[in-house]
Parts: structure tokens; sequence; C-alpha cells
């Protein structure tokens, strides 16, 4: 029991897309709809090289983070995280490659902004779970 709760709050936490949990993932993405995303992909080649052209951003192959409800430390490995601190409350965010799309999941309005500018870079636009563009 205490394996699933650590991958389910780890898999919330990261916003992995793979299980539906609570919270709200923002999308940049090409597609008119974000879950089309894999008909216009941003590529693996794109995405790293707006993380190499961009000093705020860092390709960050692991996450971690500690369970609030066990303490045990969890960590989750990819190769095509990266992670953004914002330079205001100096949280950690991250930027998770899935399907040739580029989620974050619950960003707050200064991630919001640093998607957008990312978003720029990769002709792609921002687009919530529901739709809506920003």
């Amino acid at each position: 029991m205490i394996h699933i709760l650590n991958r389910i709050f780890l898999l919330s936490l990261f916003g992995f897309p793979s299980i539906a949990l609570a919270g709200y993932d923002l999308h940049i993405t090409r597609a008119n709809e974000w879950t089309l995303s894999s008909k216009k992909p941003i590529s693996e080649r794109e995405l790293k090289a707006a993380v190499a052209s961009d000093a705020e951003l860092k390709m960050d192959t692991t996450a971690s983070a500690e369970n609030p409800i066990t303490r045990e430390r969890i960590q989750v490995t990819n190769r095509l995280m990266a992670s953004w601190i914002d330079p205001t409350t100096k949280e950690k965010h991250y930027f998770y490659y899935f399907r040739g799309e580029i989620i974050v999941k619950n960003p707050s309005e200064n991630t919001i902004a640093k998607m957008k500018a990312v978003a720029k870079k990769l002709s792609a636009r921002v687009q919530g779970d529901d739709g809506e563009w920003y």
C-alpha cells in the first residue's frame, strides 16, 4: 500500500500524464487541441535546443520529492524532463516532455509566463486541460 501511495503522490506532483489525478496541467503544444499533440509534435531535439538556449532552464532527468504521508523520498527519472526555478518563489517546476508536448502540473503565474516564453521559441502555444489558451 505504501508503494502505491508513493507512486500516486509522485505522479501527481510531477504531472505524469499516464494517470488521471487531482491537479491541473498546462500544455505547450502546436496542435489545436493538446490531446492531438502527437499529430503536430514538438520534437525531442527541439525541446533540448530550447532548454540549451535558455539559461533558466536545465535538463533535469531526476525529479525527487518527499511523500508527505510516509516521509519516504521518491524519485522519478526521465531523460526528457527539464526544470525551472522560479526566481521569485525559488520553487522548482518540472517541464515534462510527453508525446510531442511539454507539460507542467499546477503552474504558478510566473511559471505560466515562462511556459509562454518557451512556447514562443518553439512556435507553439500554451493550453490548459480544459482547452483554454493562455
